[in-house]
């Protein structure tokens, strides 16, 4: 399995799907063009990174399978970065995956680049581009620090099925959009017990709950705020 970096790690969170060349924080997962059965889908990331040194900045071309592919395994373990890396001809290669949403539908997203491309032997497309300054993309994100993102996706849960969300200490929900099987092997079946194991800063709280009415979640003014938890799990705050 390939293990996050802390770039990756950074990257996962705060890089974005959804606009070019930005100096500003956007996020990367967009499930791209097919919905059917989006909760649950696995899908992985091929970041690629080229450094302007005189500048001290890092650009990121940002690649998915989502709407491709579920990332197959055997497939996924065997690329090879160092060829991905000289291939590409890219200064950086952080692998982000694999992932799974948690969200039933979404509205507002989309590719940057609908060319299909392989990278490693898996077809991918780019669906965003993001400037960093590189002192930020070397720094390891921390989990329970939010990041506001620029995106205009709106996530979508069903009716009757389950949300798992954090509350902060001021009482702002956040629901998981994405999990990650990188740091630790889960599924939705064991994320009803994922507050058994998470660490907690004081004032968190993990819950699951059942909702008897459709939540969607969305920006505000195209931004959102997201967190991680220990896991790399992605959540966004809510305006419930």
């Amino acid at each position: 399995m390939n293990k996050p970096s802390s770039l990756s790690v950074f990257l996962s969170l705060v890089l974005a799907a959804v606009g070019c060349g930005s100096t500003e924080p956007v996020e990367t997962e967009t499930p791209g063009p097919a919905q059917e059965a989006l909760r649950g889908s696995r899908y992985c990331e091929i970041l690629l990174g080229d450094a302007d040194l005189g500048a001290g900045s890092v650009t990121i071309d940002v690649y998915n399978t989502q709407g491709l592919n579920e990332c197959p395994e055997a497939a996924w373990v065997a690329v090879d970065e160092a060829e991905v890396k000289a291939e590409t001809r890219a200064d950086v290669v952080v692998m982000n995956g694999p992932r799974h949403w948690m969200i039933d539908s979404f509205e507002g997203s989309k590719v940057l680049d609908p060319e299909v491309r392989t990278l490693g032997g898996i077809e991918m497309r780019k669906t965003g581009t993001l400037t960093v300054a590189l002192a930020e993309a070397a720094g390891k994100a921390k989990p329970y620090e939010t990041r506001t993102v620029r995106r205009d996706t709106t996530w979508g849960y069903d009716a009757g099925k389950a949300v798992y969300e954090l509350v902060d200490p001021e009482g702002a929900i956040y629901e998981l959009q994405s999990y990650s099987v990188q740091e630790v092997q889960q599924d939705e079946a064991s994320l009803a017990k994922l507050g058994e194991t998470l660490t907690l800063p004081d004032g968190w709280v993990f819950r699951t709950r059942v909702i008897e009415e459709r939540l969607e979640v969305e920006a505000v003014d195209g931004r959102a705020v997201v967190v991680q938890d220990d896991f790399g799990n992605t959540y966004q705050r809510s305006q419930q």
